[in-house]
């Protein structure tokens, strides 16, 4: 799908000093969901945060239920996000608060540790209803919510419980480029361009920090873990490394002494836990099997204390590569300068030719080519660049079956960028000719120059 944000300090340092304030809340009139199940819409702050949300109740009154936090995933998304998951749990016996991202969320720069403070003032809230018990309230977080779950309960004694679903004890920018690749992989991009396509373009955001909190490190965070944790992961996660984030799981819990932990295998499941034969299909509505009961159960049966427990980890074909950073050519700075310079160089030739100019004399083919090269390189590198930021923004899971080890798309720009080449190298043969001169002609020969490394680095280029 987050950098500490630039005002993250201060809004720790108030979030101290309001501290008292963070478990008020402002309940709606509880209206009734179902037959079986009671909501009621909440106002909760986090310092100077407010936060929107609803907590989900079984029916039965009278009676005091554990209670269970639920952290989304990446996205400014809304409480309804999870509200299938939520009203699952609460069915099963489980007081249930879900929420609206704050405001000012952001994929590119919102903090976990902000996010985790948000989910721990959740958890001050349920502690406060007459139907919860205040000594079982924990925190489930899913996907992204996989970093900020361990990350809050590390940082606060008033979560008494973790469970995590879909997590990836990688950091953020290693595990997405994991998921872009697999994602490629499986569509039938060829290797070569794997890293044009999926990996460069988010290595130069992480080193502008637009990437996310990749200075998270979620081992350090599990370390600190003291309290009982469930972590369920998918057979065919293709969004986070199942394989390897099962085993870190293991080794970081273990090193913290955390004596009260189940790492569970859920056979059937794609990253959001639902029924999958292989992860890459059409998601469905129903949950995989075992999903559910395995929560409830487990939240059930906290008290028993048993010892950790752990299966055995799922297959994961594609291993996770730590995050290169970008060499200076591939410094953001430089290549946003290069990109601006190509686009002003291209639509600067053509804007020009409304005028009167030399090159209006020659041969209609060179001015055919010219306006080729122009066109055609304008075209390039506007389209090259929205698509790899459409790769970034979906993280390569739309792009469907490749052509001949191509995107379709990817190959029409290539195609696009072949024709830009060949028509430059023709006007440089031919750039003696009468009525080739002043400067547009020049202009529209740089812009090809700095247009051929460009389109290289990009894989426009590659065979």
């Amino acid at each position: 799908m987050l950098p500490e944000c630039k005002h993250g300090r201060l809004r720790r340092r108030l979030a101290a000093v309001f501290l008292v304030l963070s478990s008020l809340s402002i309940p709606a009139p509880a209206m009734a969901a179902s037959d079986d199940l009671v909501t009621t819409d909440v106002t909760f702050k986090n310092g100077p945060v407010t936060l929107q949300g609803t907590v989900i109740t079984p029916a039965d009154t009278g009676r005091r239920w554990p209670g269970l936090v639920l952290i989304a995933g990446a996205g400014a998304r809304s409480r309804d996000s999870y509200r299938a998951e939520a009203e699952a749990f609460a069915r099963a016996g489980t007081a249930v608060l879900i929420y609206d991202k704050r405001a000012d969320y952001s994929r590119a720069t919102s903090s976990f540790a902000d996010l985790a403070d948000d989910a721990v003032a959740g958890v001050r809230l349920l502690r406060t209803r007459a139907d919860v018990q205040p000594r079982k309230v924990g925190v489930w977080g899913h996907s992204e919510g996989g970093w900020v779950a361990p990350l809050a309960a590390s940082r606060s004694g008033a979560v008494d419980f973790v469970v995590v679903a879909g997590a990836s004890a990688l950091t953020a920018d290693r595990t997405q480029l994991w998921s872009n690749r697999t994602y490629l992989t499986h569509a039938g991009v060829k290797p070569s361009l794997q890293a044009p396509i999926g990996v460069n373009l988010s290595r130069m955001l992480v080193a502008a920090g637009l990437f996310g909190d990749v200075g998270n490190t979620p081992a350090a965070a599990l370390e600190k873990v003291r309290q009982p944790l469930l972590a369920l992961f998918a057979e065919y996660d293709r969004s986070t490394p199942p394989g390897e984030s099962m085993r870190l799981f293991r080794e970081a819990l273990t090193r913290g002494g955390n004596n009260h932990y189940k790492l569970s295998v859920v056979r059937g499941a794609d990253h959001n836990m639902r029924r999958s034969t292989t992860g890459f299909d059409q998601p469905e509505t129903a949950f995989a099997p075992t999903y559910l009961d395995t929560v409830t159960r487990w939240i059930a049966t906290l008290a028993d204390q048993s010892p950790p427990t752990s299966d055995e980890p799922p297959a994961q074909t594609l291993p996770t590569e730590p995050v290169r950073p970008p060499a200076w050519y591939e410094a953001p700075a430089l290549h946003v300068t290069l990109t601006m310079l190509l686009l002003l160089a291209f639509a600067g030739f053509l804007v020009t030719g409304l005028f009167p100019n030399k090159l209006r004399r020659a041969p209609r083919t060179v001015r055919r080519l010219a306006i080729l090269a122009a066109l055609g390189g304008l075209v390039s590198v506007l389209g090259t660049s929205a698509y790899l930021f459409w790769i970034v923004a979906t993280g390569a899971t739309d792009v469907g079956s490749a052509f001949l080890g191509r995107p379709p798309l990817w190959l029409l720009l290539q195609a696009l960028a072949a024709a830009v080449l060949v028509a430059g190298v023709i006007l440089v043969l031919r750039r003696r000719e009468p009525g080739v001169g002043g400067m547009r002609f020049p202009l529209l020969l740089t812009a090809g120059a700095l247009f051929v490394p460009w389109a290289a680095y990009w894989g426009l280029l590659t065979v």
